[in-house]
């Protein structure tokens, strides 16, 4: 009896053949199917949802290393070229501004 209620909650598998003849009978056990019918729907949507929200989190992760990786660099190239400047002013090579 079990494992026909998990077929018919989880697989759908003759879902009416199993459950009509049962509420006709006893038409009270309706709410308790459609609530069990409903919860397990509604966690089998969580977990696909919760698998695409973790997925999109792992991609926006990967995009902020990349986005920190490149904003160092740039810092690197940025310090090279003030590096570069500086010693163009630097005309008797002292290590100080010559003005």
């Amino acid at each position: 009896t079990v494992l026909i209620f998990f077929q018919t909650l989880v697989a759908g598998d003759s879902w009416g053949t199993c459950v009509i003849p049962i509420i006709k009978e006893e038409p009270m056990l309706f709410i308790l199917f459609a609530g069990a019918l409903v919860t397990v729907q509604l966690g089998f949507t969580n977990l696909v949802l919760a698998v695409i929200v973790d997925k999109a989190n792992e991609t926006r992760e990967g995009t902020k290393d990349d986005l920190k990786k490149e904003k160092e660099l740039q810092e690197i190239a940025n310090m090279e070229k003030w590096r570069v400047a500086m010693a163009s002013m630097d005309a008797d090579e002292s290590g100080s501004i010559s003005l």
